[in-house]
């Protein structure tokens, strides 16, 4: 329906160049839903939502951070987006997230490390800014789908380091 909008899509992801934090959260939300067709994806991809969200990445907002935590991980399942929010920087920011009280902001944050930790850059750059504590901790929770992104993030730096251990011995 959002692509019968002549032009909709890049109207949406425009939005993100708002100076209005509560703007910017709306428009991560929507984009969370969107995202959620390959086809939207592919579009809002084209449209560069991936330097957008890089620059919202170093909010102090926190309904900013959730909804931007949860877009990032939808949008992940495109191309190299992975890869290419760990060159715009993206990936250290969120790490801060889990620091926060917030456990809406935790799992979903959780959930987007997990899925930029399908990239090895990424990887290491989650691991070098001290995360595996953190998510050790909230493997714990009890909610699950925090357990389940937690473990799955600490799984991916794991088989990485066991990998490059692998290699070393090789």
């Amino acid at each position: 329906m959002v692509r019968s909008f002549v032009g909709g899509l890049e109207l949406v992801v425009n939005l993100l160049k708002s100076d209005n934090k509560e703007v910017s959260a709306s428009v991560c939300a929507a984009i969370t839903n969107i995202a959620k067709g390959q086809e939207n994806l592919a579009i809002i991809t084209d449209h560069g939502i991936v330097p957008l969200f890089s620059k919202l990445a170093n909010t102090n907002n926190d309904k900013l951070r959730r909804h931007l935590a949860e877009a990032i991980s939808c949008c992940c399942m495109w191309g190299r987006n992975r890869v290419a929010f760990g060159e715009n920087k993206a990936v250290a920011p969120l790490v801060r997230y889990l620091k926060l009280n917030d456990t809406n902001v935790h799992r979903a944050t959780a959930q987007a490390l997990y899925q930029l930790s399908e990239d090895g850059d990424n990887c290491i750059t989650i691991h070098e800014n001290g995360t595996v504590k953190l998510l050790l901790h909230m493997i714990g929770s009890p909610d699950e789908h925090l357990q389940e992104a937690a473990a799955g993030c600490v799984s991916n730096i794991r088989r990485l380091a066991l990998a490059i251990e692998k290699a070393r011995y090789t």
